[in-house]
């Protein structure tokens, strides 16, 4: 999630309980067309504190409805894809109260998302995190249109990998992912294989021109789940999401979390390892890294890492090529993603060995 504003506004309206009906959010995909899409038909299953109704701004508040929350909604810039992934999977919109700094932002997952996102497992994770200070509160979730309306962080900046390297922002967090894996469990488990077993069947039956050396990629990383599998495998829930763009900086440096769409119950080596995988390219930068998570880093560890980060590049490969088979989106660079993904696969499983990842694992 990129947390800059662009301009272009469009007339929305978020007012205090009083009216005689209630409305949820419009299901929004793209700015410039949304305008004529106002209107007074939406979903009845809006999730809301008593309070909280949106209202079309033509037609006011009942009387002693309260100050009215939001008169306008600001796109954030559209998301990208090279050279990094950031704001790509949703469209979101700031909302201004009463002509003030914007202070709540409104998220609609983008309908070539939604196959593989679960919305009210995501909301619902990301309400969990904020009741342990790890991310934004939801304020309004509409999961059948996959939207919801969360705390606006003014003044956060959204995280680079420059910033991940810096060893003390890293620190921070891998103690705040820490901190859910604490809390109360998810609603769903996670699994990468599941992941990647999902999407190479959609590659083998959309992708006309995939890598010819799929199919072996494919084979030698579903070997790491019958390894992973052998040596035991614990669950918690997790944000298991390794994008740096997924965290926040506060102007004092603490952290938070956003984005919770592939949040479940997943081991948290998993959670380690994708995050380690985005921040460092050599696999002696991981050292750190781990020995923040678990004290004193493990051998055993560092190889169950190191095998999630190489199936997390395998996914996000084949992930790259469907999109770009499927989605509308044609000014998102998906192919070129997906592409830059596979050469970091298969250049680390060509360093790897088996039989030593298997015995130490």
């Amino acid at each position: 999630m990129d947390y800059k504003g662009s301009a272009g506004f469009m007339e929305i309206g978020l007012s205090r309980k009083g009216m005689d009906r209630r409305i949820g959010p419009m299901d929004i995909h793209r700015l410039p067309s949304a305008t004529k899409e106002v209107r007074s038909l939406f979903a009845d299953d809006l999730t809301a504190p008593a309070d909280l109704c949106l209202v079309t701004p033509d037609e006011p508040a009942c009387s002693g409805a309260g100050p009215q929350l939001c008169r306008s909604a600001q796109e954030m810039e559209p998301g990208i894809l090279v050279p990094s992934h950031r704001g790509v999977d949703s469209t979101r919109l700031l909302l201004s109260v009463d002509g003030q700094h914007p202070s709540l932002l409104l998220k609609t997952i983008q309908p070539d998302q939604r196959r593989f996102i679960d919305a009210a497992a995501s909301f619902d994770a990301q309400r969990k995190a904020a009741g342990l200070g790890c991310a934004p509160k939801i304020l309004a979730i509409d999961a059948r249109r996959a939207t919801c309306i969360m705390e606006y962080r003014d003044g956060w900046a959204t995280a680079r990998v420059s910033d991940l390297k810096k060893l003390d922002v890293l620190n921070e967090v891998i103690g705040v992912k820490r901190r859910v894996h604490g809390g109360l469990r998810f609603t769903i488990p996670v699994s990468p294989f599941d992941r990647i077993r999902a999407l190479k069947q959609e590659c083998d039956r959309l992708v006309a021109q995939a890598p010819p050396d799929l199919p072996v990629l494919f084979e030698q990383v579903l070997r790491f789940e019958r390894m992973i599998a052998a040596s035991g495998v614990d669950s918690v829930p997790s944000h298991a999401d390794g994008l740096a763009s997924n965290i926040l900086i506060g102007p004092d440096g603490r952290i938070e979390l956003v984005d919770f769409d592939g949040a479940g119950n997943v081991d948290p080596y998993y959670e380690i390892g994708i995050l380690i995988n985005e921040v460092f390219e050599d696999e002696k930068d991981f050292l750190p890294a781990l020995e923040m998570f678990e004290g004193t880093p493990r051998p055993a560890s560092l190889r169950r890492v190191r095998l999630y980060a190489i199936a997390d590049d395998l996914a996000w490969g084949l992930w790259g090529l469907v999109m770009d088979a499927t989605s509308q989106r044609k000014d998102v660079e998906f192919y070129r993603y997906g592409f830059w993904r596979f050469i970091r696969c298969r250049a680390a499983l060509g360093s790897l060995d088996f039989g030593s990842y298997a015995r130490m694992l």
